[in-house]
């Protein structure tokens, strides 16, 4: 319980640090992100499953997400998951599932730009591969992020995603 409290803490201090850094650094800075109000506080919740690509298609479900799209999600009040319209940032547990071309994933706030940093890298010889991510969440319309999936030009690769929110900040 002490290494799961400490690794919260950790990730809740290196969000602060990035936003931080992200406020200090001005109009030419390498984080691409608008800064925001905070600190925030975290609250961690227990993992639960918001998106599955695998399952039957629909808002937060299938089809897998094709090479070089983007898809939103939903994030706030999603599977009585515990995230609520007041969260600024969620903490997620991202994977990629049954990859058939090599690529990425950014993740982002919906309507926002795209990221120059991928979230998560994956290719066809990694059946699944995890990653967490602090993601700021957009609160739009009933939309939160957006996922651009990266994969070479002309690819007509796949790509599945499963993702548990495990915190978010407020």
């Amino acid at each position: 319980m002490i290494q799961k409290t400490t690794r919260l803490l950790f990730l809740a201090g290196l969000a602060l640090l990035l936003s931080e850094a992200a406020r200090a650094a001005g109009p030419y800075s390498l984080f691409p992100l608008t800064p925001v109000a905070g600190p925030y506080s975290f609250f961690p919740l227990t993992p639960c499953r918001i998106i599955d690509t695998r399952g039957p298609i629909g808002p937060q479900g299938g089809p897998a997400l094709a090479a070089n799209t983007i898809r939103n999600f939903t994030v706030i009040n999603v599977n009585s998951c515990g995230v609520p319209n007041t969260a600024k940032a969620v903490a997620f547990n991202v994977t990629t599932v049954q990859a058939t071309d090599a690529g990425d994933l950014r993740i982002f706030p919906y309507l926002s730009a795209v990221p120059l940093a991928s979230v998560i890298n994956f290719s066809t010889a990694d059946f699944a591969l995890a990653n967490g991510a602090i993601i700021p969440i957009a609160n739009i319309s009933g939309l939160d992020i957006s996922v651009q999936t990266d994969m070479p030009p002309g690819s007509i690769g796949t790509v599945h995603l499963v993702t548990d929110v495990t915190g978010y900040f407020q």
